[in-house]
């Protein structure tokens, strides 16, 4: 069990933690809960290791701020996650012990006498415990998009994320814009778990850098989809408009929720690959093909042979060019526009790369060109 210290802050009783060092540590993760207290007596080495998270009171050395100092290097050299302090003795730390836990990544926490060590420590645990149920989950889902799984096993793993689910079904794929860390997407999936609101037969889950949320019913109808999203989204507190969202096709039985995973994520990769807000799996084209092959060494040898000659020919005008024609769908004159070219430098410039390609025929041309520009978002 673990949980990051910047996803504990999030807790109700950590809350009031004021970080007054090591910002930069806040994605270490706490795996264990240490009290400082004897061992500052005995000898800080050997009694702490990597992971913990350690509260204290400094109570035995509260006169002496230089073992205060000793214990907080003893730390960092034990590799403690974080130290928390509370705040009956010493409400402030030296410049210099600031500086060398900034230095080494430490974060270090200063709060309140109203806060009560037995608060801090349940909240982690059951924090611990929390993360730990998400990535059991996220692992399930892992296992789902990776694989190609037998229908029997498909439904069965379905069960096993939310035994409500219902026979038919469309996933959606979220997956915030300006993506920081998980602590909100955790958040967001935590609260719609808690929620006396929540249809039991619909789920929010955390994976990857994203949210899956898979709307499940014994009868489709997008109408239901429209109102149950607008209701989830408000509940939650999700403003669609900072997410790439993608969508599944309607899937018609259970068996098929690994496809709809797979669908929901390609689509949501589209939309960050051309900037769109939302994209249905129904409407991304030539990337059906493409997205589940982009780990292939094929792929990226196809974007090696068509493009290298392209990118080595110049300082980069003629792969731009490329680029823009085919964003542009292959018409010269909104290709010119947008570069601020005449039109006939963009056709010279076309005419160059079928001759570096050694392409004649127009269709073949921009089909091979196309191809290789889309692979390229992928693999590079």
């Amino acid at each position: 069990m673990s949980i990051m210290v910047s996803e504990a802050m999030q807790l109700n009783h950590l809350k009031p933690l004021n970080l007054i060092a090591g910002s930069s540590g806040l994605n270490k993760k706490i795996e264990k809960i240490g009290i400082l207290d004897h061992e500052i007596i005995e000898g800080i080495p050997g009694m702490f290791t990597s992971g913990d998270f350690v509260l204290t009171t400094f109570t035995p050395i509260r006169e002496d701020m230089d073992a205060i100092i000793k214990c907080i290097k003893d730390l960092i050299e034990c590799r403690a996650t974080a130290l928390a302090i509370k705040s009956i003795y010493i409400t402030e730390l030296p410049q210099t012990a600031i500086d060398y836990a900034n230095k080494h990544d430490f974060p270090i926490f200063i709060f309140g006498k109203d806060v009560y060590f037995e608060d801090v420590i349940e909240d982690l645990m059951i924090g611990m415990q929390s993360r730990s149920h998400i990535e059991i989950l996220e692992s399930k889902i892992d296992v789902l998009y990776k694989n190609e799984l037998k229908p029997s096993l498909v439904k069965e793993m379905a069960f096993d994320l939310n035994r409500h689910l219902q026979s038919e079904l469309q996933v959606f794929f979220l997956k915030e814009k300006r993506y920081i860390n998980d602590t909100k997407i955790i958040r967001i999936a935590e609260k719609y778990k808690r929620s006396r609101h929540q249809y039991e037969q619909h789920s929010v889950f955390k994976y990857k850098e994203g949210l899956l949320v898979i709307f499940s019913y014994p009868k489709m109808s997008l109408n239901h989809v429209s109102i149950d999203q607008k209701f989830i989204f408000n509940l939650l507190g999700i403003d669609a408009s900072k997410y790439y969202m993608g969508s599944s096709e309607i899937l018609y039985d259970l068996i098929h929720l690994d496809l709809g995973i797979k669908q929901s994520i390609y689509a949501s990769k589209v939309c960050e690959l051309e900037e769109k807000d939302k994209i249905s799996y129904r409407d991304i084209g030539i990337y059906k093909l493409l997205l589940p092959h982009q780990e292939s060494i094929w792929i990226k040898r196809y974007v090696d042979d068509i493009l290298d000659p392209i990118n080595n020919y110049d300082d980069g005008k003629l792969i731009e060019t490329a680029r823009i024609y085919i964003q542009c769908g292959g018409d010269i004159l909104r290709t010119s526009k947008e570069m601020f070219q005449h039109k006939n430098t963009i056709r010279y410039r076309i005419q160059k790369m079928k001759s570096l390609l050694n392409v004649s025929l127009e269709g073949d041309f921009y089909e091979q060109l196309s191809i290789a520009i889309k692979c390229e978002r992928l693999v590079r």
